[in-house]
Formats: structure tokens, C-alpha cells, sequence
């Protein structure tokens, strides 16, 4: 979530046109709340939309051959229009069509069999390719799954050699507009990771590998580089201080004492936390004790209450998405209770302190856990999440708590959510932010 990251664009609409020769439906996300609730009864293409628009913002056009419909477009903030448009009825398993892209007052296509004849082009020459049906390829020298976009990223370069097989002049600009989108999508079956949805290290294991155990080492992976940054920050400015000190920094800028007083309690309760919270193995401030500061110590407490602040600032950002993870599930689980540990990840003991196994959690808890953490670490600004059904496995309680839940975490990192549900639960009092894909 570096600042170098460029900014995504923002969805706002959704077209679909004859979905299942059926069904034109429309789809207004609630922009300001950031959370729009999909609500219908079975069949209307709740989850089918949440897929083809996934499908067509990360480039899959194989998957979206799989679906009879007449037209898809996704319609942006900044007025950008993305649209697939077929000439060919509403069949499933079509080639004719195109994509078009309307944006900054210039139009741009492509055909759809262009497109995917360059992937099968790309695919054919390469021996241990096999298609494995929708958007995915699998190699078989060691089970690893490629969608067809990783196809065209690995091989693409050797097709391209033929002219006379492929057309990729719409690559750059269709490339260039879908790198400034970014979607996620969630799907009802969370506990496990599987091949196809997997990172790419992940895909060659032959057994179905737990979310949970790969959330924790994560999470782990994220605490050990943020420490990493935090221990630069502080060796920084420790080394610097001395000379800063002499140099006299702090000249006509010293807190008084009572200032200074409220800044230690301030950072002596921030410290904490972070302890609490597992992220930080000591308080820093503890050496000092507040009643024992006098004015004469106020320019050496003033720089080292500034540069102790300016270490915490590298952990802020972790921390409030711990606490946000930790409160949420910690409210809900009975009798257990989830901590973050600096060698695991994450841990969980039983009311008695004993280490029970991540995956001794219920489903309902894992789908919890799994969900939280992939919401506050894996989504950056203005990405799209599209979450198939969020009320599987969950107690009606919990299914209550979901929302505000979601909000919380929306409002800390500024995505965009469009949950499909059946859940009256789910969707309690905000009906505002409900669209009901009518029959």
C-alpha cells in the first residue's frame, strides 16, 4: 500500500445483458458507503456477475466464454467504460465479439477471438501445456495452474512471433487501462487454497493446503518486515541523536514539563498496545517515570519523545489493522482466544492457555479469521472486492455483526465491496445499500 503505487480507478456501475438469455440487470454501487449488498432469489446471477466482472477486469476472457449473456460493461468514476459485447447471441462457448474501451474521449477494440487466439497460440507452443477448462492451464510436469493472462505474461513473447496467428495489437492499452483497476474476488469455498486460486509457489502441492496456516504465515511475514523497518528507523535515529543533542536541535522548541508529562503517558499507552496486541516485545518509555522530569531535562525529552513517536509512526499502520482483526474475532470466538505471535504468525489458545492448531478452529471461525485477514492485508485502495455469499457457516449473531464489520474495514482501507447474499441477516437495517436483482 506504498505511496509509489499508482491510483486505481474506482467502480461504480455494472451492465449486464442478457445473462443467461434471461436477465438485463444494473447494478449502482453505493459510493459513498463503499458497500453495495446484491439481494435475489437463486438463479438471477448473484454470484455469476461477481465472477464475470472479476473475469473481465483481471483479463479472462476464457472464463467468460463459459457464460451465455449479450453484453458486460463496468462503467468507472472518471467515467472510463470498459465493455464486452458479443455478435453471436446469448450461446455459452462464443469467439465472436469485442472489447471495447471508451475513456478520456478516445474509444479503443479489439476482438474477442483475437484475444483468444493469441492465449491458445501462446499455450500451443509450449509442450507441457494442457487446458484444463474455463481460464486455466495446467502444466504437467508438475500440476502447477496458469490463468490464461499468466499464460500470456510467461509465453505470450513466442506467439507473438507469428503474425499470421495472432492479432495483439490491442495488448498495450488493454493492459495499461486494466493496470490501473484492481479486483478481488472471494469465493463461498475459503477454508482450503486451492491450485488455481493459489500463489504460484502454492499451486505444485498435490493436497488441498489450509487458509488458516497460510494467513498466519503471512501475517508473519508482514510483522517481520515491518519490525525490520521499525529496527532502521530507530538505529537512525539512535546513532543520530547524540549529534543532534550537541548540535543544539532543540533549541527554542522544548516542551514544558507538563507537556512533556502528557506525551509520555500518551506514548507509555500507545506502547502498550502494541505489546498487548503482540507486535512490540517492549516499552520503550518505561525507563522513565513522569514525576521524575524537571525543566532542566526538557530539550533532551522533547528530542526523545519526538524520535520515539517517529518509531511508533513505522508500526501504526500494522497495528491498527491487528487490532481491527484481533477485536473482531476475539468478540466473537467463545472460549478461545486469537493473539498474534512473533514466531507463528498467528496464535490461538483455550480458556486454560493451552495452543490449540489453527485448524482445530470450527468453519464457521476460519471463515471468520480467513475473511478478516484477507480484507485488511490483501486488498489496496479502490480495489474491487466481490464476496460471493458471506453468511456461510456463520451463526445468525455473527451474520448480524457482519456489516458493520465490513464498514469498519472498508473505511480503514478504502476499497469498494459488492457481497452477493441471501442473508436478510446479513443486510439488517441498511437496506439503502441493497440492489435486489429482480426476476
Amino acid at each position: 500500500m506504498g505511496s509509489e503505487q499508482p491510483q486505481l480507478r474506482r467502480l461504480r456501475r455494472i451492465e449486464v445483458d442478457g445473462l443467461f438469455g434471461l436477465y438485463d440487470h444494473r447494478i449502482d454501487l453505493a459510493l459513498d458507503d463503499r458497500v453495495t449488498l446484491l439481494h435475489g432469489p437463486n438463479g438471477v446471477g448473484k454470484t455469476t456477475i461477481l465472477r464475470m466482472v472479476d473475469a473481465l477486469l483481471r483479463d479472462r476472457v476464457g472464463y467468460l466464454r463459459q457464460i451465455p449473456f449479450r453484453r458486460l460493461a463496468v462503467e468507472f468514476r472518471d467515467q472510463a467504460v470498459l465493455e464486452l459485447t458479443r455478435d453471436d447471441g446469448e450461446q455459452a462457448d462464443f469467439d465472436g465479439g469485442s472489447i471495447r474501451l471508451s475513456a478520456n474521449r478516445e474509444q479503443r477494440a479489439t476482438s474477442i477471438g483475437s484475444a483468444l487466439r493469441h492465449v491458445e497460440a501462446s499455450a500451443a507452443r509450449v509442450d507441457y501445456l494442457e487446458p484444463l477448462g474455463e481460464d486455466a492451464w495446467i502444466d504437467v510436469r508438475d500440476g502447477e495452474v496458469l490463468t490464461d493472462s499468466e499464460v500470456m505474461r510467461r509465453y505470450g513473447r513466442a506467439a507473438s512471433t507469428d503474425d499470421r496467428a495472432v492479432d495483439d495489437s490491442h495488448e498495450p492499452w488493454l493492459r495499461d487501462f486494466l493496470g490501473a483497476t484492481n479486483s478481488l474476488f472471494i469465493e463461498t469455498q475459503r477454508l482450503v487454497q486451492s491450485r488455481h486460486s493459489a500463489p504460484t509457489w502454492a499451486r505444485r502441492r498435490q493436497a488441498p493446503f489450509p487458509r488458516v496456516v497460510e494467513c498466519s504465515r503471512q501475517l508473519k511475514r508482514r510483522v517481520d518486515d515491518t519490525m525490520a523497518d521499525y529496527g532502521r528507523q530507530a538505529q537512525t535515529l539512535d546513532q543520530s541523536f547524540p549529534q543532534r543533542l550537541l548540535q543544539g536541535s532543540v533549541a527554542g522548541a522544548s516542551l514544558s514539563v507538563d507537556e512533556i508529562r502528557n506525551r509520555m503517558s500518551d506514548l507509555d499507552q500507545r506502547t502498550k498496545e502494541l505489546k498487548e496486541i503482540g507486535i512490540l516485545d517492549e516499552t520503550p518509555i518505561d525507563q522513565f517515570r513522569p514525576g521524575d522530569i524537571d525543566e532542566s531535562q526538557a530539550g533532551v525529552m522533547t528530542m526523545y519523545l519526538s524520535d520515539t513517536e517517529k518509531k511508533l509512526h513505522v508500526l501504526e499502520d500494522l497495528a491498527r489493522r491487528v487490532q481491527l482483526l484481533l477485536g473482531s474475532l476475539n468478540g466473537k470466538y467463545q472460549h478461545k482466544q486469537m493473539r498474534v505471535d512473533r514466531e507463528q504468525g498467528l496464535a490461538v489458545t483455550d480458556d486454560r492457555g493451552r495452543a490449540l492448531p489453527l485448524e482445530s478452529l470450527s468453519s464457521g471461525e476460519q471463515h471468520e479469521l480467513i475473511l478478516h485477514y484477507d480484507l485488511l492485508f490483501g486488498v489496496p485502495p479502490n480495489t474491487v472486492v466481490l464476496l460471493d455469499e458471506p453468511e456461510l457457516s456463520l451463526h445468525i449473531e455473527w451474520q448480524n455483526r457482519f456489516l458493520s464489520d465490513l464498514m469498519a474495514i472498508v473505511e480503514l482501507s478504502s476499497f469498494d465491496a459488492v457481497v452477493a447474499t441471501h442473508s436478510p441477516d446479513i443486510v439488517g437495517d441498511r437496506d439503502d445499500l441493497m440492489v435486489e436483482l429482480a426476476v
